[in-house]
């Protein structure tokens, strides 16, 4: 057993030995290292782990052992002192050990340390030392080993100065020696040194050390003067700031100018110069030394200085001072240089900071530079629509600040205003008077400027201010003369700026306000008037000036001179007016007989004798002096006019200014004879005349004519002709002629006579004989029934009246007749009051017979009045007025009395008119009488006085009505806009003029946002009085914020769409404008990355069903609207009646195709006919046919039928089944060859777009389809598409082949994006006005107005030059313009204080669209960020404060807004630096001081600690 054993270890530890590992040896040392103390004891432990060994043993120079069969083995001795030392454990193996014999050293430091050191010192020992000798310092370290376990440490009072240490290997004891090398200064006199040795054994050792004795050492230096160019600053002493040092103490002496100066008299700026100073000390020393006395700035500054523009100035600020001060001028805090010449930019209030290095001071100098005022901004000429308002505005800089006054046609509709250096002028309510130049004056002290625009009133014409008296004057030919009286308006007599004066068109000016005419010579004077006014110029106004003479006389002739004329022949007049003036005015009438006629022709009037039609003497509209005029009309005549007197009468026609009647004159008659051929009266001689045998016929022949015809008769009945006159009797049949003849013509009728039998005494025998027989019957009859019937008998005595109407008397029976009721009662009364009305000669109860003239008074306050009283009765003996504001007295013997009054100075006026009669009655009437007065003001609050208006919160808006009477017949309007929504009355009988109130309570509606509000006063005292004109509050425009509406329903529900995308429409008007946030039902629609969920209209990336809620929201409210999205259900109904339709068309187009279609493509009745080309038989009759059917009914179809519906998607892939089914059977092998240049079109909304499409192949028709300029063509290859202007935005042309081969039709529909910029793109925070607050979060929302297509844009937000977001929104799909916005939610840091935002819409059309991108880039946004005070250093700072000298505390922090400061401490602060940032002082205390930096945000401390600390000695 045990030689397997040993045979595998032997195994084992070949097989460690050829692998390279080494069994380590199997020892273990307790402690494995040692440190003792020279002759000390010391005891190391050896064991092992091992089983088979022979034994361990020690082998050392000191205490060693032999072989031990034990495990472990203890090596001891009991005093140690051999210092190299070095004991060694050694295992002895068996044979069945694995190992070799090894061994382990261990490591024994023997060590010795004293228990002494000394310190010396190669000056001695005294020590005394040389300033900046070199000396040396010398520690002995005696008996110490192992000395490179020594270390020295030098110290120079309670700091180490040096280290030494050493590097000799010995382990024996050895005296050491450190040596510190040292060159003292003043400042280490009375400093002591010491070394210590430090024996360090590691860790198993103890820790050594031992110091010397401390040695003091004192430095002689000097005398030394310690400083050089002494700066002090008053007060202070040469003693305190420039010290004569030195050891021993030396003597010192101060001399200037050779005179011995204390050091210790504090100084002033006047004992600055040079100074010699001796001392005597362990030397002696003189020097000379250059004394500067320090003091702080003084600042001498006016508080306000005046200067002229462009003129040199004197020096502003003095300032004194040692250091020579630094002046710095500040200028809204920024340093600004002071130029020499002044300009106005350097207008202001400038800080002045004079500082060296002692202090500052600061004045402020208000600096006023004078300057004339600047060229006027702002006023332009403009244009403005009657009726409506306009500003002008004029603007100047000038100092002092510029002086406005305007030059202009001055009106009531007018006001000036002047506000902050400008002058506006509001022309409300823009007329004809307010059209020309305004110019705006500025002027100050030092200039002035002016400018002028003018003002254009569209629909309006210019007028001139004058008034005419008359406007217009007729006078007649050498009669008296009139004057005509030229006066500005009421208006213009304020804005006259000259003279006005009368001018005449020959030139000859009339000074003075009237003009009079020479009645005999002034026919063409065109008098003006005219006159200058401001803002219009010279303008005029004529006088509608007419002199008129009545013609000499007036006649009438034929133009031919003939006195007849035939009848229906075109006849000529002429009406011959002789010396009138003027001829425009003349009208010339006609007459026939009496009465007058409209000729069917009328020639012109024209100038008697003119050659030339065309001068300016022949145009009668032209001239105004007398001429001769005629008038040549046209008639046709008839026989009716025979004999009839015609006359012609010329009349001036001079307007109602002229006379009245117009003045007229009438030519004498003219008697036309009118010559007629003769005409038959057939209406007595008709064509066929019959006559009975035995009776002969008087024929009558009858005609009219002029000269009168001669009638004759031709007959020939015996076969002769005869001829007789005007009668004949005829007996026999036959024809007779009948002719009337004169100088004009003839006229010829024939009658034809056919003889009859007579037949008539049968006739009258057969009805004598009837007649008979019926009155036999008739009597039988009668007297039958006259038997058999009872008689009644009538009569009118004693009737009775009927209970139905009392009208009606019977005699009992039922039988009525109708009868009159008479009254006797009331036919006497009537005959007794007719009696008595005629005794006494007047009517009971008759009124008063007074007229008032006019019936009733309204008069304005102030103004004359006039009234007439008459009376109507002839027994009037006398009449009078009674009037507080004076009547008439009792006037006898008038039946009128007119009162006349002044002035109504009395608001309540009782006036009577009385009459007495001559029978001592007396009677009066009184005259209603109004006394009213026009508002002085009407005046209107605005609605809201807190800013815009809360829909339906109640709001009071006042209308106040100044000064008027008499309040009840005033009436307030209220304007909305155009329209008047509430008129109130009053109801007060009050006739005394009163302010009057009138209260509108209005809710708020959204409707009511932007339109304006006004009052309106007027009264209404018509229809007595006149038609006062209305008083106009200024407007006011109503604002109204209201919560979001939806424009569309609340809630929705919609089908998903098979094919397309679904659109939510969530637009919501509201004020402000609404903003968007929307909801999913399903999470991973919030995955989409061009999911926009801050829109009006969504359409979702992900289309899923489900509940989806948009949420509008402004600052007024919230409102929610819910889609609800549900799929669409199959429609099999539909689908089963597609395919029955479809299955009944396949059948159709199988016979059809199958009889009537060429292989061709055509129809023919005739198909197996010859066939261009090809035989009858090229392609199969069946699958051809119906294939060609099809694609030809689909050709002929309407553009909009062959477009296949999107809407009906199982429909429409049905029939393209159907239609894949019929192709498979038809002939093809070309594929749709339609080529479109350029196949995609970028347009620019109103511009031309061109596009052309090309067939590759032969072509039967080629086309456009589109809804404007659509086109096709026959055979060609090629046909364009070509719009001027393209405004259709839904506009998708297609271009539609038809050929010759298989595909018969295919197109290709055109790309084509019509693109619009956007109108504004703008950028404003949501529900935030004013800064933003460091670490809020914020949005910031851009509005793009009226895009498009909106799917091409892209917003870009910028702060400043960095682009932080991007918003696309190719999710959207609307061609037309929209309005778009995007929200960027910001978190403003304090570095964001100050950037600008910007917002820009870029249009990325593709490489077809204009390049670069349009873009449109919104007004930046300039974001003011608060943030709280933040110091540049905010840890306490602890600062050593030295007695006299400057001590700096700075406490500056930033922050917005800028921080204010305050300091605390124990020890008072000058006042003046309380709310200073950084502190700086000389006289500080020591203590704690605490900064507190504050601003709205927050406030912030920070802590200074000053301690003193003294100087050395």
């Amino acid at each position: 057993m045990r030689h397997s054993a040993s045979f595998i270890r032997l195994f084992v530890g070949s097989l460690l030995i050829a692998t390279g590992v080494h069994t380590s040896c199997p020892i273990e040392l307790s402690p494995p290292s040692a440190v003792v103390r020279y002759g000390d004891a010391i005891s190391i432990n050896c064991s092992t782990s091992e089983s088979q060994f022979e034994g361990i043993g020690w082998e050392v120079t000191q205490g060693g052992t032999g072989v031990e069969p034990f495990n472990h083995l203890t090596w001891a001795v009991e005093s140690l002192t051999d210092w190299n030392i070095s004991p060694s454990c050694f295992i002895s193996p068996s044979k069945e050990s694995q190992f070799e014999q090894c061994q382990m050293t261990t490591k024994v430091v023997v060590y010795k340390f004293p228990q002494t050191i000394s310190i010396n010192s190669s000056s001695g020992d005294n020590g005394v030392l040389k300033e900046m000798e070199e000396h040396n310092f010398i520690c002995g370290i005696h008996n110490i080993a192992p000395v490179r376990n020594l270390t020295v440490r030098w110290y120079k009072g309670d700091a180490i100065v040096y280290t030494d240490t050493f590097d000799n290997p010995s382990r024996e004891p050895v005296d050491q020696l450190s040596v510190l090398r040292f060159k003292p200064t003043r400042q280490d006199s009375g400093v002591t040194f010491r070394c210590e040795a430090h024996l360090d054994l590691g860790p198993e050792g103890p820790q050594l050390n031992v110091s010397s004795q401390e040695y003091k050492i004192t430095v002689h230096f000097g005398p030394d003067v310690q400083c050089s160019a002494p700066e002090l600053l008053e007060g202070e002493t040469l003693e305190k700031h420039c010290p004569v040092t030195g050891n021993p103490t030396p003597n010192v002496t101060w001399l200037k100018d050779g005179q011995v100066a204390d050091p210790a008299v504090p100084l002033s700026r006047n004992n600055a110069g040079l100074y010699t100073v001796k001392a005597e000390g362990s030397s002696v020393i003189e020097k000379e030394l250059r004394v500067f006395v320090l003091y702080g700035p003084e600042l001498k500054c006016p508080s306000n200085y005046t200067a002229l523009e462009y003129a040199p100035h004197n020096p502003i600020c003095t300032v004194e001072g040692y250091p020579k001060p630094e002046t710095i001028w500040y200028k809204e805090g920024e340093e600004v240089e002071l130029p020499e010449n002044l300009t106005r930019r350097d207008t202001g209030q400038y800080l002045i900071i004079a500082s060296n290095t002692l202090s500052s001071v600061n004045i402020t100098v208000e600096i006023t530079v004078i300057y004339p005022p600047s060229q006027i901004v702002e006023l332009e000429d403009s244009e403005v629509d009657l009726g409506s308002t306009v500003w002008l505005k004029c603007s100047s800089m000038g100092n002092p600040r510029p002086k406005y006054f305007w030059n202009y046609y001055q009106t009531a509709n007018v006001m000036e205003e002047n506000d902050d250096g400008v002058s506006r002028l509001l022309i409300h309510n823009a007329t004809a008077y307010n059209m020309g130049s305004y110019t705006c004056h500025a002027w100050n002290d030092r200039g002035n400027v002016s400018k002028t625009a003018r003002v254009t009133v569209k629909g309006a014409k210019q007028e001139c201010p004058i008034e005419i008296s008359p406007d217009r004057m007729v006078i007649q030919y050498q009669s008296r003369g009139q004057s005509a009286t030229c006066k500005p308006t009421s208006t213009g007599s304020r804005n006259k700026d000259g003279e006005i004066y009368w001018q005449v068109q020959q030139g000859t000016k009339t000074d003075g306000a009237s003009w009079s005419a020479d009645t005999h010579e002034d026919w063409d004077p065109r008098p003006q008037c005219t006159a200058t006014f401001k803002g219009i110029g010279t303008c005029h106004k004529d006088l509608d000036f007419t002199l008129y003479k009545t013609p000499d006389s007036v006649s009438i002739r034929p133009v031919d001179n003939r006195s007849s004329v035939l009848e229906e022949r075109e006849f000529q007049l002429q009406c011959d007016i002789t010396n009138i003036a003027p001829a425009r005015s003349l009208t010339v009438r006609w007459y026939r007989g009496n009465e007058t006629f409209e000729p069917r022709i009328k020639g012109s009037m024209r100038v008697t004798g003119c050659l030339h039609e065309n001068s300016a003497d022949c145009n009668i509209n032209v001239v105004r002096s007398p001429l001769n005029v005629s008038s040549t009309i046209s008639i046709t005549l008839n026989r009716k006019h025979n004999g009839a007197e015609f006359r012609c009468e010329a009349q001036l026609d001079l307007g109602p200014d002229g006379p009245l009647p117009p003045p007229n004159m009438m030519s004498s008659p003219l008697n036309i004879t009118v010559y007629y051929k003769p005409v038959i009266n057939t209406t007595k001689l008709p064509k066929t005349i019959p006559v009975f045998r035995g009776y002969p016929e008087v024929l009558v022949c009858a005609a009219d004519g002029h000269p009168p015809p001669k009638i004759q008769w031709h007959y020939s009945s015996d076969r002769v002709p005869h001829v007789s006159g005007d009668t004949l009797i005829v007996s026999e049949a036959g024809f007779y002629n009948c002719s009337a003849t004169n100088d004009i013509d003839t006229t010829f009728h024939e009658v034809e006579v056919i003889l009859k039998e007579d037949y008539l005494p049968l006739i009258a025998g057969f009805v004598a004989v009837t007649v008979v027989a019926i009155s036999i019957v008739f009597v039988f009859i009668y007297s039958i029934y006259y038997k058999n019937t009872r008689m009644r008998r009538y009569n009118l005595k004693n009737p009775k009246l009927s209970n139905h109407n009392g009208n009606v008397a019977h005699n009992g029976w039922d039988l009525q007749f109708p009868m009159t009721k008479l009254s006797y009662g009331n036919n006497m009364w009537i005959l007794i009051l007719s009696g008595f009305i005629a005794f006494t000669g007047k009517p009971v109860g008759s009124s008063c017979p007074i007229e008032l003239s006019p019936p009733t008074a309204v008069v304005r306050f102030g103004d004359p009045f006039s009234a007439n009283c008459s009376s109507s009765s002839s027994q009037t003996e006398g009449m009078g007025w009674e009037s507080p504001l004076g009547g008439v007295a009792l006037t006898n013997f008038v039946s009128s009395l007119p009162l006349e009054i002044d002035s109504v100075k009395e608001w309540v006026v009782d006036t009577k008119c009385f009459v007495n009669l001559f029978d001592g009655h007396q009677c009066s009437q009184t005259l209603p009488f109004t006394v009213y007065k026009m508002p002085d003001k009407v005046s209107m609050s605005p609605p809201s006085q807190t800013g815009p208006m809360a829909e339906g919160a109640k709001y009071s808006v006042q209308c106040d009505i100044v000064n008027v009477a008499p309040a009840r017949n005033l009436s307030v309007h209220w304007h909305k806009g155009k329209e008047i929504f509430y008129t109130e009355t009053f109801n007060e009988f009050d006739k005394y003029p009163v302010n009057k109130v009138s209260v509108l309570n209005l809710t708020a509606h959204r409707d009511d946002n932007g339109t304006h509000i006004w009052c309106e006063a007027k009264l209404n005292i018509r229809p007595t009085g006149p038609r006062l004109p209305s008083i106009q509050s200024e407007s006011h425009e109503v604002i109204v914020l209201y919560p979001p509406t939806f424009t569309e329903p609340a809630n929705e529900t919609l089908e998903l769409p098979s094919r397309g995308k679904i659109i939510l429409n969530c637009t919501a008007t509201g004020n402000p404008m609404p903003v968007y946030s929307w909801h999913f039902p399903h999470p991973i629609q919030l995955t989409s990355k061009n999911q926009t969920t801050n829109q009006p209209i969504l359409s979702p990336s992900i289309q899923l069903p489900g509940t989806y809620n948009c949420t509008a929201s402004n600052a007024q409210g919230t409102k929610t609207k819910y889609f609800t999205v549900i799929e669409a259900k199959r429609n099999l109904t539909t689908f089963a009646a597609l395919v029955g339709v479809f299955v009944f068309v396949g059948v159709l187009l199988f016979i059809g195709g199958f009889f009537f279609v060429t292989p061709e493509g055509t129809f023919s009745f005739s198909k197996g006919s010859y066939i261009r080309g090809q035989p009858t038989s090229s392609e199969p009759a069946f699958p051809c046919g119906v294939a060609k059917l099809v694609q030809v009914g689909i050709f002929f179809l309407s553009p909009r039928n062959r477009r296949l519906s999107a809407e009906n998607t199982m429909g429409n892939n049905f029939l393209r089944w159907i239609l894949t089914l019929c192709m498979f059977y038809s002939v093809s092998g070309e594929s749709c060859s339609l080529i479109l240049k350029p196949s995609r079109v970028v347009v620019g909304f109103g511009e031309s777009v061109s596009v052309s499409c090309e067939a590759a192949r032969p072509v039967r028709v080629l086309g456009w389809e589109s809804a404007i300029s659509a086109a096709h063509t026959q055979q060609d290859l090629s046909v364009q598409w070509k719009v001027d202007s393209l405004i259709d935005w839904i506009e998708e042309p297609i271009c539609y082949g038809v050929f010759f081969t298989a595909p018969r039709q295919c197109e290709e529909k055109l790309n084509l994006v019509l693109y619009k910029t956007p109108d504004s793109v703008s950028i404003r925070p949501v529900n935030h006005s004013g800064p933003m607050v460091e670490g809020k979060e914020y949005q910031l929302l851009c509005e793009v107005q009226n895009i498009a297509p909106v799917q091409y844009l892209t917003l870009r937000w910028y702060r400043g030059q960095t682009e932080v977001y991007n918003h696309s929104f190719s999710d959207l799909t609307s061609p037309s313009p929209v309005q778009v916005s995007s929200i960027l939610v910001i978190t403003p840091t304090k570095a964001e204080n100050g950037a600008q935002y910007t917002c820009v819409a870029v249009l990325e059309l593709g490489p077809e669209g204009p390049q670069p991108p349009p873009t449109v880039t919104s007004e930046p946004l300039n974001a003011s960020v608060y943030f709280p005070p933040t110091f540049l250093s905010p840890e306490p700072e602890v600062l050593d404060l030295m007695v006299g000298t400057e001590i700096t505390l700075n406490c500056t922090a930033t922050g917005n807004p800028t921080p204010v400061y305050s300091w605390q401490s124990s020890h008072p602060i000058q006042e003046r630096m309380e709310d200073e940032a950084v502190l700086t002082s000389s006289s500080l205390l020591p203590g704690t001081y605490t900064c507190t930096a504050s601003n709205k945000l927050e406030k912030k401390s920070k802590q200074f600690i000053v301690k003193a600390k003294t100087k050395g000695v």
